[in-house]
């Protein structure tokens, strides 16, 4: 890794020229001049620092000569410009903030090794600049103790088995495909073998988990998102639209689901998004976060359960 370098378009085309030939057999002069836009003499002179870096290459002779590059498992250095390096340790400082992750506790590992590549001076001038940053609101508490086996699973495309310690103890069967970081906790989406159909688990409930040595499933992401949003517009039928001010619209920002949006309508917000029936309780306490700044809500259901539900929160007020 080479930091900090002065020409900075310079060091981003030779990063780039890097990537460009690692997989290639040959190439010649004009694949770099016309590619990246540059002259004969500095293609000549970024192919002598290319060698320089480490990349195998000899050269063909004659007319029609080619560069051509030696087979080998070795990767050259790459160059990293200064907020690169920095957003580097930025992201390795946020990701210490999780209790848990699929790739366990190795973030203070990789900041310590990735800190020993630079210069003395060139560390000082990182670490000042962390401290000057602070992730607030954002940090795991649940403990996730299998969280490393949920990624494999969904890495080798393999099915799992689990007891889910939710409401009450339940042996599940999934094939689980994508894991989803919300508000604190770790999600599994998966499709349940049992019940046939996509679902959405609390890692921290997950128990017990076994990978199982069935024929893994092979899915394309194309294949699932497809067959989750099919599901979910057989699932969420009761559509709903409820106006909020400005006010709420950052607090939708910082608190959302993906199946909500806001659209701009009249200078107010349009918060509209589908739910199954069962759900209006959770919508009406999600919607509750925005206080006084609901202007209104024009489906009837939502309606009617937002308005029960803040009768029973007054009722229960009196009683305090």
């Amino acid at each position: 890794m080479i930091p900090l370098e002065g020409n900075m378009q310079k060091t981003e085309r030779i990063n780039q020229e890097l990537f460009f030939l690692h997989d290639k057999k040959s190439f010649n002069l004009k694949d770099l001049m016309t590619t990246f836009n540059i002259s004969k003499s500095t293609a000549l002179r970024d192919i002598s620092e290319l060698e320089s870096l480490g990349l195998p290459l000899y050269v063909e002779p004659g007319r029609y000569g080619k560069y051509h590059l030696l087979e080998t498992n070795l990767l050259p250095p790459v160059y990293f410009s200064e907020n690169e390096i920095y957003s580097i340790f930025f992201t390795l400082q946020l990701l210490e903030l999780m209790a848990n992750s699929p790739f366990g506790h190795v973030y203070n590992q990789i900041t310590d090794k990735l800190l020993q590549t630079f210069p003395e001076q060139t560390q000082q001038k990182i670490e000042q600049t962390i401290d000057c940053v602070r992730y607030d609101g954002i940090m795991q508490t649940m403990d996730t103790p299998y969280l490393d086996q949920v990624f494999e699973a969904i890495l080798k495309q393999q099915v799992l088995t689990f007891s889910y310690h939710r409401k009450e103890i339940e042996t599940r069967l999934l094939y689980p495909v994508r894991l989803v970081h919300r508000n604190g906790h770790w999600y599994c989406i998966g499709f349940d073998l049992k019940k046939d159909e996509y679902r959405t688990f609390r890692c921290d409930f997950m128990q017990e988990i076994k990978l199982l040595d069935k024929q893994p499933l092979t899915l394309s992401n194309e294949e699932i998102e497809a067959a989750l949003q099919e599901q979910n517009n057989q699932f969420r039928t009761l559509e709903f639209k409820v106006e909020i001010n400005q006010k709420a619209y950052h607090l939708y920002q910082q608190n959302h689901y993906p199946n909500l949006k806001v659209s701009l309508k009249n200078q107010h917000y349009l918060l509209t998004g589908s739910i199954n029936p069962s759900e209006l309780d959770f919508l009406t306490n999600y919607l509750l976060q925005f206080g006084e700044n609901i202007l209104s809500i024009e489906t009837p259901e939502v309606k009617i359960a937002y308005q029960a539900l803040l009768k029973r929160m007054q009722q229960q007020a009196e009683n305090f």
